[in-house]
């Protein structure tokens, strides 16, 4: 019987090590899953807005980047590289911080007449299957 005791508990240990691994895994698929539905609901004319998305751990970005990324590849692309330091339960901010950002969210543009963070909001809850709190 100890035997069995000490397999589980070396089970447990097993298991236990895997979670943030895990963690971090689920993690790097929802942000960078909101990172490419944002990058590519923003309207473009130049593709300063598309390239202004930044994908940052720890803090907010606060400057903006003037990337000019029409096809959103290249921003997809930096907030992939910006997650790979991520560590487990780690907040990962995704920030846009191009002077008419919101403009284009309260509906400026034809291309994205309902913006874009609150319709990927509402994606992303459906697509974990999460509830609103309150």
């Amino acid at each position: 019987m100890s035997r069995e005791i000490e397999q589980f508990n070396r089970e447990i240990d097993e298991f236990a090590k895997s979670i943030p691994n895990e963690a971090i895994t689920m993690q790097r698929k929802i942000v960078l899953e909101a990172l490419r539905r944002l990058v590519m609901k923003t309207p473009v004319e130049t593709g300063r807005a598309r390239g202004g998305w930044q994908a940052t751990i720890g803090s907010q970005a606060k400057g903006q980047i003037d990337t000019l990324d029409k096809d959103g590849l290249e921003t997809i692309t930096r907030g992939l590289a910006a997650l790979s330091s991520l560590k487990p339960y780690q907040v990962v901010w995704i920030t846009n911080n191009v002077d008419y950002i919101e403009f284009l969210e309260t509906g400026s543009s034809k291309q994205a007449p309902a913006g874009m963070l609150v319709i990927t909001v509402e994606e992303l809850r459906t697509m974990f299957k999460l509830k609103k709190a309150g």
